[in-house]
């Protein structure tokens, strides 16, 4: 079994070092400032390295000081969460979950009644996930990513999503007003972006119709936009395999053409193996999976 440093030094470090100083430290732990200071030289010295930059009374805990204050708030915070569970067995527990706008908007908020149904004992909060970040942020249990996943891979878990397939989508109306018989006729209607930077659509038009020239561009923030704006007859967007689909089958967006071009990033679940010891974060992973069985 391995040998950890003493837990009232592990307590005294990630007090002192949340507030950056030992003084304040004290007082919320209730014990005179050379306490701190001695039980922060003692987990220095077990650890064989500097755990705080020194400035009088201010500290500023070191970038590996930061590393371990990060996982001891975590193990605190999931040793807290088991106590709470042993005293009221029938206590509601709180899972807090990070997606992406699109893909909860689009396809996960769908199905958030299954997994209610399924764990009613499980209160869920959502929370929005930057598209450029790869990794949950604290307090997140699980994040819904894009691109490449973290890249400290032996940290996380990772469960990836299939691959994602873009292609042009419209409303019926526009569909049936200006026909669409093959992709150059897309030069004539306002193409809708989920980027900033056009490039979704550039991949398709380059594969698919060439070196054609749209009269008009429309920016919008994320694909829940585009989809919504679409099926509202404002133009052709690019829609994929997951965002795309309810509005599909219930028939407020149609495929003009069925040519696609795959994604070079794909969305994936994400959360600390640490976490998944604790049984609602296991859950979600178990609930999630079966998801992505008809997809």
């Amino acid at each position: 079994m391995r040998r950890l440093p003493s837990l009232t030094a592990l307590r005294t470090f990630e007090c002192a070092a949340r507030h950056a100083h030992f003084g304040r430290a004290a007082a919320e732990l209730c014990v005179t400032d050379s306490a701190v200071s001695h039980q922060i030289r003692q987990l220095e010295e077990q650890l064989g390295t500097p755990l705080f930059q020194r400035d009088g009374r201010q500290v500023r805990p070191t970038p590996q000081a930061k590393r371990l204050l990060r996982s001891l708030q975590q193990a605190f915070e999931l040793i807290g969460e088991a106590c709470d569970e042993l005293r009221d067995p029938g206590s509601q527990a709180q899972l807090r979950i990070a997606v992406t706008a699109e893909l909860a908007q689009k396809w996960l908020i769908g199905r958030l009644a299954d997994f209610s149904e399924r764990y009613p004992q499980i209160t869920l909060h959502l929370y929005e996930q930057p598209l450029e970040a790869t990794q949950p942020f604290d307090p997140i249990d699980l994040a819904i990513t894009y691109g490449t996943g973290p890249a400290d891979g032996s940290a996380y878990f990772v469960r990836p999503l299939p691959t994602l397939l873009f292609f042009p989508v419209c409303s019926p109306g526009l569909f049936n007003q200006l026909p669409l018989k093959h992709p150059r006729d897309l030069a004539r209607h306002c193409l809708l972006h989920d980027d900033q930077d056009g490039k979704t659509w550039t991949a398709w038009l380059t594969t698919h119709a060439g070196d054609i020239q749209p009269q008009r561009h429309l920016y919008l923030g994320h694909a829940g936009l585009t989809m919504e704006a679409a099926a509202r007859g404002q133009g052709v967007a690019i829609g994929d395999n997951l965002t795309s689909a309810e509005d599909l089958a219930s028939g407020r967006l149609v495929r003009p053409f069925a040519a696609s071009v795959a994604s070079l990033g794909q969305y994936a679940l994400v959360c600390e193996r640490l976490r998944l010891d604790k049984p609602a974060v296991a859950q979600f992973v178990e609930w999630f999976t079966d998801q992505l069985v008809d997809l």
